[in-house]
């Protein structure tokens, strides 16, 4: 992917982009399997195949409504959110469904009200044009 400005990478709800964004954050892991024993002479050894593949995102930005914050005081299954997409600038896009697992707020004397949280996926995603 070429160079983007990074207001380019857009996460969507639906046909929505979630409101008031500076900063997106998109972590894609892949956790090993650890199948180190006694034979391994002191040396980690990790099984070739994944164990667990996730993706985080962390979002922050400026309060401009109280739908995340809504979502989360609400709690339960409103938690989870279906449906959300990671556009990126070169069109390509992850879609999936995601945990909102934290959201915090501040505000600065004389600032704008300012949100920070994390979305953790569950299940499986896709990834393509």
């Amino acid at each position: 992917m070429a160079a983007a400005k990074g207001r380019s990478l857009l996460i969507k709800k639906g046909s929505t982009v979630l409101a008031g964004m500076r900063t997106k954050g998109v972590a894609i892991n892949g956790e090993p399997i650890d199948i180190t024993s006694d034979d391994d002479s002191g040396y980690r050894t990790l099984l070739s195949d994944v164990g667990t593949l996730s993706v985080d995102l962390s979002i922050e930005g400026i309060t401009k409504d109280d739908t995340l914050k809504a979502l989360i005081l609400a709690g339960g299954t409103s938690l989870m959110l279906t449906d959300i997409t990671v556009v990126y600038p070169d069109g390509k896009s992850l879609v999936g469904n995601f945990f909102l697992n934290s959201l915090e707020e501040t505000g600065a004397y004389n600032e704008a009200v300012t949100f920070s949280g994390s979305l953790q996926s569950s299940g499986a995603w896709t990834y393509g044009s």
